[in-house]
């Protein structure tokens, strides 16, 4: 059905169109994972079809029955705090304001500093103007966010750094990215596969891609590992054939060049790579998108201050060959 043009769509409208119930409905809006995936994709089509908007005003409404205190402002805005403000960030923010349009907000952009004094300021400027939800843009190092009076929002950092203090976050599935590409390799008839990273550049996954390339080679061969800063290529060479390498995981384009040298098969964990290289692919929307979902339910829930037990949201991308 299409909603009548003199009225804004309801959410009961968006329910005939998609055949569900309004319960459904408010589920896929709210972010809820208890729905199936492909009655959300229905009612997600049935939203962007139907021109549904949610009204913020409605949402601070359900917000005050569930909490049993009203809101001190309407809160229609998000802030994207943006850390490294380069190209990679604003394709998340981009991913984030399509998803906060379907919810009725809009995002806010600000650069954020290191310097505690800049933060404190910009912290207490979005307090006062009532705005509650903080999304952390992704960083290529970790961050200190002090002065910020958590108790007043809820926040999620986008990108894999575990910052201080420890936030809720969503990043992508280094650990499941690791493990498959080791069996993606052992199932072309790899033997003898290596995972060569600079350990700090693992650090900042939490050890994920140590952990995952581990899991999947328990059973298959012992680990053989090249945990570098600097890349020596000589060096790498003699070590690879010394080890007999037949298969390598890599984020490191030194790597890959000295193993495609040997005619050594290479797969990247992340999408920076060579052309032509195999690798593992998430759009960077998907993260900024996810984020805006789990800030969303906390922002409604009034899950605001800082977690005792910080949740992640890892998406597993998938491998372009």
């Amino acid at each position: 059905m299409m909603s009548h043009p003199n009225r804004r769509p309801t959410l009961r409208d968006v329910a005939d169109e998609a055949s569900v119930s309004h319960m459904t409905v408010s589920r896929v809006v709210n972010g809820s994972r208890a729905v199936a995936p492909a009655t959300v994709q229905r009612v997600r089509a049935a939203i962007k079809k139907l021109g549904y908007r949610p009204d913020p005003a409605l949402s601070a409404l359900a917000a005050y029955r569930t909490s049993g205190w009203a809101k001190r402002e309407q809160q229609s805005v998000l802030a994207f705090l943006d850390c490294d403000a380069d190209d990679y960030s604003g394709i998340v923010l981009n991913g984030a304001r399509g998803e906060a349009e379907l919810h009725g907000y809009s995002i806010e952009r600000l650069e954020l500093s290191h310097d505690p004094i800049q933060q404190q300021k910009v912290c207490k400027r979005l307090f006062h103007r009532g705005v509650r939800g903080l999304l952390f843009g992704p960083s290529n190092g970790p961050w200190r966010f002090d002065g910020w009076m958590w108790e007043e929002f809820a926040a999620v950092s986008l990108g894999a750094l575990s910052h201080q203090p420890a936030l809720h976050s969503v990043s992508m599935d280094y650990f499941e990215g690791a493990m498959s590409g080791f069996r993606f390799l052992h199932g072309r008839g790899c033997r003898r596969i290596a995972l060569a990273i600079n350990p700090k550049l693992d650090a900042r996954t939490g050890h994920r891609w140590l952990g995952g390339y581990c899991a999947a080679a328990k059973h298959a061969q012992r680990p053989v590992l090249w945990a570098a800063t600097k890349w020596n290529p000589p060096e790498l060479r003699g070590w690879m054939q010394k080890e007999r390498v037949d298969g390598v995981l890599t984020i490191h384009t030194a790597v890959c060049e000295t193993a495609r040298a040997l005619g050594i098969p290479v797969l990247f964990l992340n999408e920076f790579c060579p052309p032509e290289i195999p690798h593992l692919k998430l759009d960077p929307k998907e993260i900024g998108t996810e984020g805006v979902r789990m800030l969303h339910h906390l922002v409604l829930q009034r899950e605001f201050g800082l977690p005792a037990e910080p949740r992640r949201i890892s998406l597993r991308g998938t491998w372009t060959e």
